[in-house]
């Protein structure tokens, strides 16, 4: 690969001189004070989306796609939980917009089923602003509301799956029901004339979280180009598999080492949510590169540092009698005897260092890959984990 990472701005797409910018700085002279304050607001500045946009690869959907601001250099970010994670900030908060997305967020959980009697809870939970500050470089409530239907298809899975024995969920139970997930995703074609297909459309048609996710699926087919359906699919796939693996654990009630915890979690994370950065921004990342293995390396970083700042957050929640296991930190603190306390700072220094590890490893790909597509992604990426951020300190799921 040519290193373009010196080439003159001129010289550049725009995509990769939005990468180079983020990851790489201006460079010349009189640009040591811009690297430094480059889009940080003024204190006390409003925070939704009247900054300058910055340039990108024009969109290849037809339907409207906004690009925000550049994502902000990670920081360090104070917690309730009496530590500092060294995390993004959100690019955009555009409160309006995550309202509305929210709403239709809602009617759609209505009518397919997911979390009966629980309408008031899912607005709160609000996912529809997760979808806003997640996706900046859109601002079509249409797409958005993919992402927000994401969420909440994934999330019922684990709730009424996997984690909270309060909703139905049983352990001996989660590999059978997430295979059939798995169908509900990705349909089993039964030949006709043995009555199979009508006894497995009734099974799909009687409950609402495989409902919710065929639903979530055809979206994305709506969307996506069939080479980003599979790998939507295929991400989401994986990470049931990882589901199952937890399940084993609460089975034999035994606590996994902290080394075979962070390998499961990569995989059963926000990976699969993370597949909709380009098909949400209007773009399609080449499988070839999805596949890169400096590219996957990344993906995954981001995507680990995505989950244990959710296991950070989630850990009051998730110590509620009959909901999952606590994460990271109950691992960390049955494995060394130490206290929760101290297991939520190893957790977060271990998350600051993914975070940075992921970091290095985008300014590398933005150095040696010139695709404006891969920087379109990988600035999304980064602008994912301060949305996520965001949203984690505020939603009403936690």
């Amino acid at each position: 690969m040519t290193d373009r990472s010196l080439s003159p701005a001129w010289s550049l797409t725009p995509a990769e001189q939005v990468l180079r910018s983020l990851f790489l700085g201006p460079r010349g002279l009189g640009t040591s004070a811009a690297r430094i304050v480059r889009d940080l607001p003024a204190e006390g500045a409003d925070r939704s989306t009247d900054l300058s946009p910055a340039p990108v690869a024009a969109p290849l959907s037809k339907r409207p796609v906004v690009v925000s601001v550049l994502p902000r250099p990670a920081t360090h970010c104070p917690t309730p939980l009496g530590v500092t994670l060294y995390c993004p900030r959100p690019v955009r908060v555009d409160e309006s917009l995550g309202a509305e997305v929210n709403e239709r967020l809602v009617a759609w959980v209505e009518r397919v089923g997911i979390f009966p009697g629980k309408l008031e809870s899912v607005r709160a939970c609000n996912y529809g602003r997760y979808a806003m500050l997640i996706h900046p470089d859109c601002d079509d409530p249409d797409r958005l509301l993919l992402a927000a239907q994401c969420m909440a298809a994934l999330f019922a899975v684990d709730d009424y799956y996997c984690d909270d024995e309060r909703t139905g969920s049983d352990t001996a139970l989660v590999g059978n029901r997430l295979t059939l997930a798995q169908t509900a995703l990705d349909p089993a074609y039964l030949v006709g004339g043995w009555g199979y297909r009508e006894e497995l459309e009734r099974a799909l048609a009687a409950d609402p979280v495989l409902g919710g996710l065929r639903s979530y699926i055809e979206r994305v087919a709506g969307f996506g180009t069939p080479a980003q359906v599979g790998r939507v699919r295929h991400e989401t796939v994986a990470m049931f598999v990882a589901m199952s693996g937890e399940a084993g654990w609460r089975v034999r009630k035994t606590s996994p080492a902290v080394w075979e915890y962070l390998a499961a979690r990569q995989v059963n994370s926000f990976l699969p949510c993370m597949t909709l950065i380009d098909i949400i921004g209007g773009y399609e990342l080449p499988a070839t590169l999805y596949a890169h293995p400096p590219v996957r390396r990344a993906t995954m970083l981001a995507a680990s540092a995505s989950i244990i700042l959710n296991d950070l957050y989630s850990m009051a929640k998730e110590s509620e009698p009959g909901i999952g296991d606590g994460g990271l930190p109950d691992v960390i603190a049955t494995e060394r005897g130490c206290t929760v306390q101290e297991a939520v700072r190893l957790s977060a220094a271990y998350h600051d260092d993914l975070v940075r590890a992921f970091e290095a490893a985008a300014k590398e790909l933005a150095a040696t890959i010139p695709s404006p597509e891969l920087g379109r992604y990988l600035a999304g990426l980064h602008a994912w984990l301060g949305g996520s951020h965001e949203w984690h300190a505020t939603t009403g799921r936690y």
